[in-house]
């Protein structure tokens, strides 16, 4: 019963992922263009706190329960897979353009950020309250600056989609964000259940299902944002969603209590994370494209990752 249970969980939480990632876009798209905002703005801030809700609600319940390891490591997680394995498929499928904004602000701005995140876990040991206060601060003043330093720019210019009223587009992107929250949960719960009844340990389970399902909605927005063209939403989405889940998620699960960080994250995972955020102006080049070739880099480099999480997870 239990497998038949996780089979429609799988399926449903999938069906979920693409009704949620549609809706999600097309409110984001038509309240960037009623507030005159650039699509990449919107992408950075609204879309990818949404996809990163599964993120939120997992660091939250592994903090309460003392699983520091599991809130710490499903934030470093995450973002190297958004990078690697993410940008990557998504570039194999579809080539993707990268707003100026992206190249010139967000990029920088997730690249201090993430060193910061590094700096702590490895000369702190841990993410001290203190620390994810001032994420938690430095998530908020990024923004409101990201939305007024983008209103009414140029880049702001023609949406691919009809006008639509403020109330609408509002419950589109609430209506999204909570399919696309319900789609991951399923989706991780049906997999973990599979997986087990086939005999796949708890380790294996836990760096790859877990990590790659709170991180489906992530993947479904961008890849359907990226096949219908919009691509300051399918790039903005990762760029925006990994500075999301260092300063906010981070920070709001540390404000309840100092989060010890594990000593294999921080003298490996972190430096991956680190990595592929750095390696990503080189990827997308003067171009400003993730073309094929840039794509089957990145997601070579995460499947190097994950070949050494999984030996390290053997022995």
């Amino acid at each position: 019963m239990i497998l038949i249970l996780a089979s429609f969980a799988v399926i449903g939480g999938l069906v979920l992922l693409g009704i949620g990632a549609d809706r999600l876009i097309l409110g984001a798209c038509a309240l960037a263009r009623r507030a005159r905002l650039p699509e990449a703005v919107i992408g950075a801030t609204i879309v990818a706190a949404g996809t990163s809700m599964p993120e939120l609600v997992a660091s939250l319940t592994a903090a309460f329960k003392g699983q520091y390891g599991l809130a710490v490591g499903n934030v470093v997680g995450s973002n190297s897979f958004n990078i690697g394995a993410i940008l990557g498929l998504v570039a194999l499928i579809a080539p993707m353009a990268v707003a100026s904004v992206i190249a010139k602000r967000d990029w920088w701005v997730m690249m201090l950020v993430t060193i910061c995140c590094c700096v702590a876990a490895v000369t702190l040991g841990a993410f001290p309250v203190w620390v994810c206060a001032l994420f938690t601060v430095g998530f908020i003043s990024y923004a409101v600056w990201s939305v007024r330093s983008g209103h009414g720019s140029e880049e702001a210019g023609e949406h691919p989609v009809a006008p639509m009223a403020s109330g609408l587009s509002a419950l589109w992107i609430i209506l999204g964000i909570g399919l696309l929250t319900a789609g991951g949960w399923a989706l991780v719960w049906g997999s973990i259940e599979l997986a087990k009844a086939a005999g796949v340990s708890d380790a294996i389970i836990g760096l790859t299902i877990v990590a790659a399902g709170t991180s489906a909605p992530e993947l479904m927005t961008s890849l359907l944002a990226a096949r219908r063209g919009q691509h300051q939403i399918a790039v903005a989405n990762i760029v925006g969603s990994n500075t999301f889940n260092i300063l906010f998620i981070l920070g709001v699960t540390g404000l309840f209590g100092s989060l010890p960080v594990a000593a294999e994250i921080a003298h490996r995972d972190v430096w991956w994370m680190l990595g592929f955020t750095l390696i990503l102006p080189f990827i997308w080049g003067r171009r400003l494209i993730i073309g094929r070739i840039g794509g089957g880099l990145l997601l070579g480099g995460y499947l190097i990752y994950l070949g050494l999480l999984i030996r390290s997870a053997l022995h």
